[in-house]
């Protein structure tokens, strides 16, 4: 198993609340930075809160997947993930989340 670190995400929607949304993951803490970093500076400058968008939620998660996805992952940096998908990856064990 190889150490990466995972950021939850959430979704808000005017009118409709918040909502997960999934989370990314990335090959090390400065990935995950830069990641977080472009897509909040797009919304930079910007004076009104668009009717939807997503942010992070909580700090950063050591988390641990298998060789072949890791490869996929080194490759990358950093990999976005749909709900469903994160949760079908740990459900299956192929991404495990450190124990607090």
């Amino acid at each position: 198993m190889n150490k990466i670190v995972l950021q939850l995400w959430e979704e808000s929607i005017r009118g409709s609340g918040i909502r997960p949304d999934g989370c990314s993951i990335h090959v090390d803490a400065v990935e995950r930075d830069r990641y977080v970093e472009s897509i909040y500076a797009s919304r930079r400058g910007s004076s009104s809160v668009p009717e939807e968008y997503e942010r992070i939620v909580g700090s950063p998660v050591e988390a641990y997947i298998d060789d072949v996805m890791f490869e996929s992952l080194k490759s990358e940096k950093s990999i976005r993930l749909a709900q469903h998908q994160m949760n079908n990856l740990v459900e299956m064990e192929d991404i495990i989340l450190r124990d607090e």
